[in-house]
């Protein structure tokens, strides 16, 4: 699992960029990105090259539109830093 200062993060620019009225005590690892916080691709998009810039990590447009959820965004984000470290 991400580290507790970077999903906070993570979740505070997902709220951020978000029109639905939640707080970080309303998101958990099965909050759907699109359906509950209303995340268009775009916003998703632009959330991952930041991440990837920041976290120095790759994610691929095709694992990119697999993620559905704050839970299978911190799954991709710890896959690749996993990958990272063994490289």
């Amino acid at each position: 699992m991400a580290d507790l200062s970077l999903r906070d993060r993570i979740i505070q620019r997902l709220l951020a960029a978000s029109d639905a009225k939640l707080t970080a005590a309303d998101v958990d690892e099965a909050t759907s990105l699109r359906q509950d916080l209303d995340i268009s691709s775009l916003i998703l998009i632009t959330l991952a090259s930041e991440l990837e810039d920041e976290l120095e990590i790759e994610i691929d447009d095709e694992e990119l539109g697999r993620i559905q959820t704050i839970g299978d965004l911190f799954k991709a984000i710890e896959g690749k830093k996993r990958q990272n470290r063994q490289a």
